[in-house]
């Protein structure tokens, strides 16, 4: 049982980081589109070369909007593992309610049947005590 409070705290960490990182991309983009937003307001002069310049950062607009939804996707993915985990440790002590349940069940059935089988023990010599004393009583004499 040990191992699963490191392997949570490792799981934490891997998550920390990797929302980490995803939060750089997220604001080293937001940064680039606001400079581009500036820029386009400012609206330099179309070259050849700013326009190729303009495909370029199209280009790495497109591969950021997708390093994004692939971190959107891996942090989905730890946020799915850190619910089944959750679930997985609630049905496991679930689990382990009902036996320590049963147990106790069983303990007492146990208790209960011993009780009875004492209770069924001191009646049956309440009666052999008393036949005992009634077969004493009608004596062995002669004649009667």
């Amino acid at each position: 049982m040990a191992d699963g409070g490191s392997g949570i705290k490792q799981f934490s960490e891997e998550t920390e980081s990797a929302v980490v990182e995803v939060a750089k991309e997220v604001k080293d983009t937001v940064g680039e589109m606001i400079e581009q937003g500036v820029q386009s307001v400012a609206g330099p002069q179309l070259t050849a070369q700013s326009f190729d310049s303009a495909q370029d950062k199209q280009k790495k607009q497109q591969e950021d909007q997708k390093k994004i939804a692939e971190a959107r996707r891996v942090i989905n993915f730890y946020k799915k593992t850190e619910e089944d985990l959750r679930k997985v440790r609630e049905q496991k002590k679930q689990e382990e309610t009902q036996i320590q349940q049963a147990g106790k069940q069983e303990e007492q059935t146990k208790k209960e049947e011993k009780f009875q089988q004492k209770t069924v023990s001191k009646q049956r010599l309440s009666e052999d005590i008393a036949r005992s004393r009634a077969e004493i009583g009608k004596g062995h004499g002669i004649g009667g």
